[in-house]
């Protein structure tokens, strides 16, 4: 082996040593935006929206299916403070919104009608990184306990067909806005890696579950302007597999 190419080789190990120097002990403060997507048990949403669209399609009006609430992408970002190689602590947040309607336009009626369903997650987090790591990136074990922040809307405006003094008009079949919300203790356990990419800069990725059972939501209801207060019929449970994937910067 010649001496240039002992040299190279060399410089290749140290520079693969100080990106894992970097990303273990040397790390004091860190900052994370990540984008991710989630499979959440919102089976029980879907099927309040399917027995609706069974409902209107009953009375003669045929409003076309809600799409799946269950599948949503999100938001997430996450601060992380590391004093040791084996543990850190982190502030984490998530946001997640999704919106989907059903709509019928015919000679006898017109409705619109809108769902959504969305929540804020506020969480503290610790992490465990074992003793074992690979040269170009180091992996860990994240438990976050925290707060889960649920909202959701359900919207119906419509007129239907009448006839009056000999004359087909329309009139008002229904105008509600309902609002849902409310706040529950969270759980999610995660496996994480982090990747170097530049100086500072490096790539993380998660995956993991979340235990999320909300239940029932506080509801704030108007009905052709007359407002009433109560809890929804439908349980909401924001449980489920999350993964994402982000970019951090050592601070």
């Amino acid at each position: 082996m010649s001496f240039t190419h002992a040299r190279l080789l060399r410089n290749s190990s140290d520079h693969r040593a100080v990106q894992q120097s970097t990303l273990g002990q040397d790390r004091t403060f860190s900052i994370t935006g990540s984008a991710g997507y989630g499979l959440l048990s919102l089976g029980a949403v879907d099927a309040k929206n399917a027995s609706d669209v069974v409902g209107w399609s009953n009375l003669g009006i045929p409003v076309n299916d809600f799409a799946s609430m269950k599948q949503s992408p999100f938001l997430s970002g996450r601060i992380t403070y590391r004093n040791t190689r084996d543990f850190a602590v982190s502030i984490y947040g998530s946001y997640f919104s999704k919106t989907v309607s059903s709509s019928y336009d015919g000679p006898n009626a017109v409705l619109q009608l809108e769902r959504s369903v969305g929540a804020t997650d506020l969480s503290l987090g610790a992490a465990y990184y074992p003793a074992v790591q690979p040269y170009f990136f180091q992996w860990y074990l994240q438990v976050n306990l925290g707060v889960i922040l649920a909202h959701a809307t359900a919207k119906a405006v419509g007129t239907q067909a009448a006839k009056s003094a000999g004359v087909i008009v329309m009139v008002p079949l229904v105008d509600s806005d309902g609002n849902y919300k409310k706040a529950k203790t969270s759980a999610a356990f995660f496996v994480g890696a982090d990747v170097p990419l530049f100086l500072r800069v490096f790539l993380k990725g998660e995956a993991g579950y979340r235990v999320a059972q909300v239940g029932e939501l506080d509801s704030d209801i108007t009905r052709f302007g007359v407002q009433s207060d109560g809890s929804s019929t439908t349980l909401f449970n924001f449980s489920g597999f999350v993964v994402s994937v982000g970019v951090g910067i050592e601070l």
